[in-house]
């Protein structure tokens, strides 16, 4: 794919100013810069997340009201019945709210609806079984903000609603005892991008607090690992809460106490050595979504709410089998997804629909198509009469707010402004594609349908040294609005260049007279594409290499193209 290669620049002077104040190279500077954090004291809270520079949960709308209700369903012995979703962010938010109140010491069961049967939101089967337990209260996480209709139903039986949410509300919100969402409109809560796991866990938060008063102690660090995964899962913006979330969570991931649970997914991945949020992605968080995109999620919340070693090993052994059974039903269906996409010609929104493609991992499989062709994506399962899509986007469209538009001909829709999900009768499919296609040539133009390469900082290989490379580590955890620096280098010569194992790129680049190793994953074919004699410019992560237990400076290149200055 052709990009765009952007090099952001900031005012020398202002970067010496943040480089001297904060002693910090003015290449972190200068990251820090296009992140948006230009104030000193911004910039020492973000390269030191810290617990005590979280937002107040009574902030939110509604938290007072919810602590009241939990606390009355304390004092009185009620029974309370969670309802959660089918993703990882649903089934962290389930397991985290079902262990915090269980240490209240409230009766609480739980409900994690079935992506086929079910569906996304509250269903009639999950106030059912609130119902049967007997309980007096439900609480909703990662879902309900649209589940209008549903919760009067359980208001209707004589149980009460709390919601937690964080997909975009509705302008007409639930009639539910307390609706908990930092992007309702009149929310004065300072971070909107909360995952639906940290909206729970500020439930959580604040109730604790409230307990403290009352002379009560708990810790709310023992949580904080089910959010980091809820949240690097949910692809949310790792900056403000979300990053000092997951910065302390991924410690708990890594401890040698972390919950059973995580230990055994983490073996049953082969994962030794500390995991860093990126890892997740491709670790432990396709496994624990495997299960709801092939079978019931709710075995995940047991895995992430049981202390037997054996127990959740026995869950882990499931969870493996079950990824590798999406993986084979994902790659058939990318296949023939990819076979109905005019390569030359993609359009302004690629929408395609199959009777044969598993609902479970369309979401998937549109992501990799919004890689490979940088369009927004809306992929259907077609059941009968009803289509349910699965809908990923680029950073220039926001999906919600272009389905929203397509209303009157749906069913039901949510999400946010990257992902989004959609029910639709099949045959209103051709009408979708049209005007969901022109709402996209709407808001894209030419320029904005290309994909941009940002460099962070363009940089001279003088300037890639070991305290550098640990420098930028503490721009960690990397995630959504907080991707790993890529730097820039102009005019390196390519050196000792060949293919190693699976067709990476191995070369020594070299800048008047510095040279590093260089290493480009899954980059052989360059080779055949530019002239690798002539002078080029790079795009890298610098990095510490470690063979036999000897650790080098090495670049991991990312792109490659002729140089400037060979025109």
């Amino acid at each position: 794919m052709n990009r765009h290669w952007l090099v952001k620049r900031t005012n020398p002077e202002f970067l010496k100013y943040l480089s001297d104040k904060l002693s910090i190279s003015a290449t972190v500077a200068q990251i820090l810069v296009n992140r948006g954090i230009k104030e000193p004291d911004s910039i020492k809270d973000f390269l030191y997340p810290s617990l005590n520079n979280l937002c107040d949960p009574l902030l939110m709308p509604d938290m007072k009201d919810a602590v009241e209700r939990i606390k009355t369903a304390i004092n009185r012995s009620e029974t309370v019945f969670v309802h959660g979703d089918y993703d990882a962010d649903g089934v962290t938010s389930t397991a985290l709210l079902v262990s915090a109140l269980r240490r209240l010491g409230l009766k609480t069961f739980y409900h994690i609806p079935n992506r086929f049967t079910e569906g996304y939101g509250v269903s009639s089967k999950g106030i059912g079984k609130a119902r049967l337990c007997g309980a007096g209260l439900i609480i909703t996480v990662d879902c309900g903000i649209s589940s209008g209709v549903e919760i009067a139903s359980a208001r209707s039986i004589g149980i009460d609603v709390i919601v937690t949410d964080h997909h975009e509300p509705p302008e007409q919100l639930p009639e539910a005892t307390a609706v908990i969402n930092p992007r309702r409109a009149d929310s004065e809560y300072p971070f909107k991008c909360l995952a639906g796991v940290g909206v729970a866990f500020k439930l959580v938060q604040a109730l604790f607090q409230s307990m403290e008063q009352r002379g009560e102690k708990a810790d709310l660090n023992e949580y904080l690992d089910l959010v980091a995964l809820g949240t690097v899962a949910d692809s949310v913006a790792l900056t403000g809460e979300n990053r000092i979330l997951a910065a302390y969570g991924l410690k708990e991931i890594n401890s040698e106490k972390c919950r059973a649970g995580i230990k055994a997914l983490r073996d049953s991945a082969n994962i030794e050595g500390e995991l860093r949020a990126g890892q997740l992605s491709y670790t432990l968080i396709p496994r624990i979504n495997a299960a709801g995109r092939v079978d019931d999620a709710g075995v995940v919340v047991e895995l992430l709410l049981t202390q037997d070693n054996g127990e959740a090993k026995r869950i882990a052994d499931i969870l493996e089998e079950q990824n590798r059974e999406r993986q084979k039903i994902g790659e058939k269906v990318f296949r023939s997804a990819l076979n109905m996409v005019d390569p030359d010609n993609p359009g302004n929104a690629i929408v395609l629909s199959s009777a044969e493609w598993h609902p479970g991992v369309i979401g998937i499989v549109a992501s990799r198509l919004v890689e490979l062709f940088y369009r927004p994506v809306f992929l259907f399962s077609v059941k009968d009469s009803m289509a349910k899509g699965s809908a990923r986007s680029i950073p220039p469209f926001h999906l919600y707010n272009g389905v929203a538009e397509c209303a009157d001909i749906l069913i039901a829709f949510g999400g946010h402004g990257q992902a989004a999900g959609i029910k639709i009768l099949s045959e209103n499919l051709p009408v979708f594609r049209e005007r969901i296609s022109l709402i996209a040539e709407k808001s894209l133009s030419g320029d904005e349908i290309t994909p941009v390469l940002n460099i962070d900082a363009s940089v001279e290989l003088s300037d890639i040294k070991i305290d550098l490379v640990k420098e930028l580590s503490l721009l960690e955890p990397y995630g959504e609005a907080n991707r790993e620096p890529l730097l820039g280098a102009k005019s390196v010569k390519m050196m000792d260049y060949r293919v190693v194992g699976n067709g990476h790129l191995k070369m020594r680049a070299l800048q008047n007279n510095s040279g590093i190793d260089t290493i480009g994953f899954g980059k052989g074919d360059i080779m055949k594409k530019i002239s690798m004699t002539a002078a080029a410019d790079i795009a890298f992560v610098p990095c510490m290499n470690e063979w036999n237990g000897i650790k080098s400076l090495q670049l991991n290149l990312k792109a490659i193209r002729p140089s400037a200055e060979n025109s």
